[in-house]
């Protein structure tokens, strides 16, 4: 008996007898109706088929759960569920990754987003960093001196505000930081209302020309200093002051003054002294500026 090419069905020779036609037909119904079930193995919707190790013969593959994609599992199909989904759930959520794709709830309002190694993502929702003046120290003027010591170095500038100060003997207010002084290491130059402009280096920053001292029987002086990039070691510091005071002859002035720390270092103290005598009135304010 011959046989069909591809899938073996028998079927009689170009040269044989049939002697039972119906029987040959059934043999040869029955091969194709067998090779096309194997062929097509699904009985599901949604099943799918690939061809098996076994020659015609087709695995059937169940279809799979929702959200699963299809794959390959030991070198045949499989269905499989996403390791990469989307795991955003709420409102503002932020698609991240650690060892794998990860949800990063949204954030508290007005916080920011920030890199943090030490989060599993490298990120978190955290407040903004403080900008703007925070006040480092702050109290009454008393004694021969105020010292404002172990200043913190995590702010840009500092502005050193002073109110209503005035000591019990005439005398100018002096300005020394980190203890220093050295004699010419305070430079300055300064412009006044009621005297001349005036330059000169000294052993600490002055509020006055030098000419003219400061009322020590009332209060009503007021100054500003600011100090710039006073955390630097690689530069000198740079000072600006406005002042306004009052003479013991009962006038006024005001002005400002520029100048510089002749020390390349950074400033961690600050000195509040009258030249002689003692403060009898007055408050300080320290702020640290971002």
């Amino acid at each position: 008996m011959a046989t069909t090419t591809n899938y073996g069905w028998t079927t009689p020779d170009d040269t044989a007898l049939v002697k039972d036609g119906a029987a040959a037909i059934r043999t040869l119904g029955s091969s194709v109706d067998t090779t096309t079930k194997n062929l097509n193995p699904e009985t599901t919707l949604g099943d799918l088929s690939f061809r098996s190790s076994t020659s015609n013969v087709n695995t059937r593959i169940p279809i799979g759960s929702s959200g699963q994609h299809l794959t390959v599992v030991a070198g045949v199909p499989a269905w499989s569920t996403a390791s990469d989904q989307t795991p955003l759930t709420t409102k503002g959520d932020l698609f991240t990754f650690s060892t794998l794709d990860a949800r990063l709830a949204v954030g508290t309002n007005t916080h920011v987003l920030t890199a943090d190694s030490a989060e599993a993502t490298g990120l978190k929702w955290a407040a903004p960093a403080s900008g703007g003046m925070t006040v480092i120290a702050s109290g009454n003027l008393s004694g021969s001196s105020v010292d404002l010591t172990t200043i913190s170095q995590d702010y840009k500038n500092l502005q050193l505000i002073l109110r209503d100060f005035y000591a019990t003997n005439v005398a100018l207010t002096r300005i020394r930081v980190n203890n220093n002084s050295t004699s010419n290491n305070y430079r300055q130059i300064g412009s006044f209302s009621s005297a001349p402009n005036y330059n000169t280096a000294d052993t600490a920053w002055y509020i006055s020309d030098q000419a003219n001292v400061q009322d020590n029987t009332s209060a009503g002086n007021h100054c500003v200093f600011n100090i710039f990039d006073y955390a630097n070691t690689t530069t000198k510091t740079i000072i600006q002051t406005v002042f306004g005071y009052n003479y013991s002859s009962g006038a006024s002035s005001v002005g400002t003054i520029a100048g510089y720390w002749i020390t390349v270092d950074n400033i961690d103290q600050i000195n509040i002294a009258p030249t002689s005598g003692t403060w009898s009135g007055g408050s300080y304010v320290l702020y640290g500026v971002k």
